[in-house]
């Protein structure tokens, strides 16, 4: 295990049994009760960065890892949604953690819903923040803004057009802050006030800037490939779920990922208690709802 970052807990790797390397950060309390963050889409580690403080002050150990393909995880072909539980077992093990939270934000819905799936020995709760749901209720979903209802359809394309298509959209300007900025400046448009104005504050567009440039440190065929697996067949059923303590936090005002999409998705799902915001959108109920998805972590501990 490394940091590259002097100890910041930002830049740390694991090498996981098959030889792949493992990129994620820690955040919050390093003695405190552990949870593992999954980022969205796209996204890294740098993501967990937006919980920090909320994390600390309620004494959580928040450890946020990248998926493989994104930031410092190795691409992994022929990947699974379900191979991600194994992912976080071994970093799980390598940390001396025997039981902890899963939280899930946007993209990393479908991931902590995994993990509740296959290892839910071992957690103490999993945790959905405006997360992703099964594609077909994402694609007859009201209200979903027109850059991701295109996204949501490029999950059925062949993996090299959908590659081809995020290259071109983002991917080719990683190099060029002036046009990523550019590029990313054209999506606001289509979001919510309650977005944002998160996103234009300047710690949080600070953090958010840092994640999208570093998903794409090693190009886009990792974020290519995610999106393909958020339009195939999970692995599993969502009323097969076993975890015993499975909360959802989703905005009524969200465009990313409309709530009535998670709903149908939260029916499915045995022992989930679901909670509804009507003055909150997508990454607004990440940041205004912190204090109380922390609050769980603890209370499930």
């Amino acid at each position: 295990m490394s940091d590259g970052t002097g100890g910041n807990a930002i830049d740390r790797t694991i090498r996981l049994s098959n030889g792949r390397m493992l990129g994620y950060a820690e955040f919050g309390d390093p003695n405190g009760i552990p949870a593992f963050y999954f980022h969205g889409y796209p996204g890294s580690r740098l993501a967990g960065q937006l919980h920090a403080e909320d994390a600390e002050r309620a004494g959580v150990r928040l450890i946020s890892p990248d998926r493989p393909g994104m930031g410092l995880s190795d691409f992994q072909p022929g990947r699974r949604i379900l191979d991600w539980p194994n992912d976080v077992g071994e970093l799980a093990d390598e940390l001396g953690i025997e039981r902890f939270a899963v939280l899930g934000a946007s993209g990393g819905g479908p991931y902590a819903l995994a993990c509740a799936y296959a290892i839910p020995q071992r957690l103490t709760l999993c945790g959905v923040i405006a997360g992703m749901t099964p594609m077909e209720y994402a694609l007859s979903a009201e209200n979903v803004k027109r850059s991701n209802l295109a996204i949501f359809r490029m999950s059925r394309r062949p993996t090299w057009l959908v590659h081809l298509v995020l290259w071109l959209g983002i991917g080719r300007f990683a190099g060029n802050e002036q046009k990523m900025r550019k590029a990313m400046r054209a999506m606001l448009r289509e979001l919510p006030p309650e977005d944002r104005s998160l996103i234009e504050d300047e710690r949080i567009g600070s953090i958010l800037w840092k994640d999208t440039i570093e998903v794409h440190r090693n190009g886009t065929l990792g974020c290519a490939y995610e999106l393909k697996l958020y339009g195939s067949d999970w692995g599993f059923q969502l009323e097969d779920i076993a975890c015993g303590n499975v909360r959802l936090w989703h905005g009524e005002l969200d465009v990313n990922l409309p709530a009535d999409a998670a709903r149908k998705m939260a029916k499915r799902i045995p022992n989930c208690n679901a909670s509804y915001y009507p003055d909150e959108a997508h990454l607004s109920t990440m940041v205004h709802r912190a204090d109380e998805i922390m609050a769980a972590v603890r209370q499930a501990a």
